[in-house]
């Protein structure tokens, strides 16, 4: 099945809708999950196999566990741009095929490789911001990671709470900003990342209760992932991205 990748001649059309909306977007994302199980679990499994593994190399330095969940946050919009491509598939009807998700990405070569820098960027940054957090808050003597959870709710440590986890929100919302329909959108037309950048913003701006009702939804069923060891995330994660894609149909039309 030949998926063509059509040029952008069109004028964007930013969308209002629903607050309810997300639910929707749930719902048609998970009859996808179902309409194509064993390729949208191969996502899953990536993102179970890559929580392992970061888990794993992380295991003593603190730290770095506690912003895990940050960087699937940040990271996870463009890993997901397979399941965006496997969503597209199934709307042009036929057969899924799995390789072509795979390499998706090279229809928008450098609109991809663009992004790709500038979520590097933003995920070096939290790291950076988070090193600095607790070198100034622990004296660079950071506690072993059991040690650290126990403290995380004492009076003394709210000051340290408020600020680390309000810089990791203030990067999150921004990448959400950026990206909840920018990926989708380069994917589906042939658009600049600043483009694709700025009508997602657009897009956010517009739909503001919506959308954060959309990103809650988002962090719960991700923290759900994380809780079960991971193993969540095998049908966690397909649903995310699949849901996705339909909020970006409904959030973003096109007109000649």
């Amino acid at each position: 099945m030949d998926i063509t990748h059509l040029p952008t001649h069109e004028q964007v059309q930013i969308q209002h809708v629903a607050v309810s909306a997300p639910w929707q977007w749930l719902r048609l994302g998970w009859q996808d999950l179902w309409r194509s199980p064993a390729d949208s679990i191969f996502y899953g499994a990536v993102f179970v196999a890559m929580g392992y593994l970061l888990n794993a190399y992380f295991s003593y330095a603190p730290q770095f566990v506690i912003t895990l969940a940050a960087l699937f946050l940040l990271a996870g919009p463009f890993l997901a741009i397979g399941l965006y491509d496997i969503a597209r598939q199934l709307e042009q009807g036929g057969r899924v095929q799995l390789l072509h998700s795979m390499t998706a990405w090279r229809v928008n070569m450098p609109g991809f490789t663009l992004f790709a820098a500038l979520l590097a960027v933003l995920v070096f940054g939290w790291f950076r911001v988070s090193l600095l957090l607790f070198a100034l808050f622990f004296q660079g003597n950071i506690p072993a990671l059991d040690q650290l959870l126990s403290m995380a709710f004492s009076p003394d440590n709210l000051p340290f709470l408020l600020i680390y986890f309000g810089s990791g929100l203030m990067f999150a919302v921004a990448v959400f900003t950026l990206s909840c329909c920018a990926i989708p959108m380069m994917l589906d037309k042939d658009v600049d990342t600043i483009s694709a950048m700025i009508n997602s913003a657009h897009a956010v701006q517009r739909n503001l209760l919506t959308m954060a009702l959309w990103a809650a939804i988002i962090v719960a069923l991700t923290a759900v992932g994380f809780a079960t060891q991971f193993i969540g995330l095998l049908l966690v994660m397909p649903l995310i991205g699949l849901s996705s894609w339909h909020a970006y149909r409904a959030l973003i039309h096109f007109e000649h």
